[in-house]
């Protein structure tokens, strides 16, 4: 006997090969095609349920006897019940509890779904922080909660020149000690990415058998020298004059640097800034003091540079240093 399946009035109608009628309420049934079949349930919870394969579609015909294709009989399903979203990609007649029908055509919902913000992908369509992702459950720290906060400002040019401080000539100058067995540092954010080719300090008072050397350090990401990334030879300081040091180097502007002269006897003077002017670099406050440069004591010069930074002091006025 052929297999009969065809609408009445409310009802999808199915006569199988046994010739067992089965009926489907068209508000209740769903309709999906997946795995090769075509799918019919009623309703969520699948009371009655029928399995076509899609290769014996043609097997099937309607209540006039007319044979249905795999195309005519997908377009019948589609058409009276409503399809899932396995088949219809939701685009289709649907069914959403007791709503049934097109989903263009419920407006209200449609409007819904289309404002819909896309699902957050760290970094593609929502930023990070210091490149870590705000996704996620929890507080995100921005920032310290306490201690010294830095106001590190961009180095300024002169005369082809940089300085490791904005300051440009607009005062005296001074004639700063050094101290022996210390390392001083000194921020420096580069305004530009360039390269050098040179390094030097200006020694306005010579002190014989003294000696310094000029190191770079890196940022420890909150507000002061970290690793070792350069040091120099010895710098004689027995005479006064520019101490030059020759040295290619890359800057990569907006990262932070920090200059570092390491010394020995601490007889020589170094020409630098007054830090009573307001426009040294400030690198921290001490209750109401602000400091210019971190300090670092009891460093034997003989053992060379500390690898690590660990500054334990600070000073207020900043030696100048100059790139070339």
């Amino acid at each position: 006997m052929a297999k009969v399946i065809y609408l009445s009035g409310n009802y999808v109608v199915v006569t199988d090969a046994n010739n067992v009628d089965r009926v489907f309420p068209i508000g209740m049934t769903v309709y999906e095609e997946t795995a090769g079949n075509f799918l019919i349930s009623e309703g969520q919870v699948e009371r009655e349920q029928l399995i076509i394969p899609v290769s014996d579609a043609v097997n099937w015909v309607d209540n006039d006897g007319t044979n249905y294709t795999e195309s005519t009989l997908r377009d019948f399903l589609r058409t009276n019940t409503g399809s899932s979203s396995l088949s219809s990609g939701g685009g289709g007649g649907a069914s959403w509890g007791d709503i049934t029908g097109t989903l263009s055509d419920q407006t209200d919902l449609q409007s819904e779904l289309d404002d819909k913000q896309d699902t957050l992908v760290s970094a593609t369509n929502i930023k990070t922080i210091n490149g870590a992702s705000v996704l996620g459950s929890g507080d995100l720290t921005v920032g310290g909660g306490s201690g010294i906060h830095t106001q590190m400002l961009p180095g300024g040019s002169f005369m082809g020149g940089l300085y490791t401080s904005n300051r440009l000539f607009g005062g005296s100058n001074y004639n700063l000690s050094t101290y022996a067995n210390n390392v001083i540092y000194v921020p420096f954010i580069p305004n530009n990415t360039f390269t050098t080719t040179e390094l030097n300090f200006f020694c306005l008072t010579g002190s014989a058998g003294d000696e310094n050397r000029i190191c770079i350090y890196s940022h420890n990401g909150i507000n002061m020298p970290q690793d070792l990334l350069y040091e120099s030879a010895d710098i004689d300081m027995s005479t006064s004059g520019t101490k030059t040091v020759n040295v290619t180097r890359n800057w990569t502007k907006g990262e932070v640097y920090w200059f570092a002269i390491c010394q020995k006897n601490g007889g020589a003077k170094i020409m630098g800034m007054g830090g009573s002017n307001a426009d040294s670099l400030i690198i921290g406050l001490v209750n109401t003091n602000y400091f210019t440069m971190y300090r670092q004591t009891f460093v034997t010069y003989t053992n060379g540079a500390p690898t690590t930074a660990n500054p334990n002091s600070n000073l207020l006025d900043p030696y100048l240093i100059y790139l070339k």
